[in-house]
């Protein structure tokens, strides 16, 4: 993210703009921000695991709800197929930046994170390039302090096709 922010792709545009222009001042200990940028990261993993699932689901074919199931008559079971497209619409529908799918829902969650942690990130850099002293003192908090444990998201599993 450069200088400048545009609102419509950034939640936080004007935070972002008020902190690469100095005026956004913390309490915060350096090794605070090594973290909360840690910590984003992090949650921009599970968010992008998330994500993914949300795609997966919506391209899952069968399902196995009957969506290809047709009647002695020839008909077409429609009920099983539109359960099934409902499903997949709500995992990941048409417009990834104005539906209501998980994926757009995680989608946002994604840019406002990165918007937090980019708007720390020049909060950081505002201190570290005025003082030499925290700046090394930061570049050495990057490198010792010791990684948090990882979350763990749970395992995907594709529902069976059962014919």
């Amino acid at each position: 993210m450069g200088d400048s922010t545009d609102s419509s792709s950034h939640p936080f545009a004007n935070m972002l703009s008020e902190a690469s222009a100095g005026h956004i001042t913390l309490r915060m200990d350096l090794e605070q921000f090594v973290y909360l940028d840690r910590d984003c990261e992090t949650f921009i993993q599970a968010i992008t695991q998330v994500m993914g699932i949300a795609d997966s689901v919506s391209r899952l074919d069968p399902w196995g709800l009957g969506e290809h199931t047709v009647s002695d008559s020839g008909k077409k079971l429609t009920s099983g197929e539109a359960i099934v497209q409902r499903f997949k619409s709500k995992s990941r529908g048409a417009s990834d930046q104005s539906d209501n799918s998980v994926y757009a829902i995680m989608q946002a969650h994604l840019e406002a994170v990165k918007d937090i942690q980019e708007t720390y990130r020049r909060i950081c850099k505002q201190i570290t390039d005025h003082d030499a002293d925290q700046a090394a003192k930061y570049a050495q908090l990057v490198k010792t302090l010791p990684r948090q444990p990882a979350v763990s998201v749970p395992q995907y599993v594709s529902p069976c096709y059962v014919g």
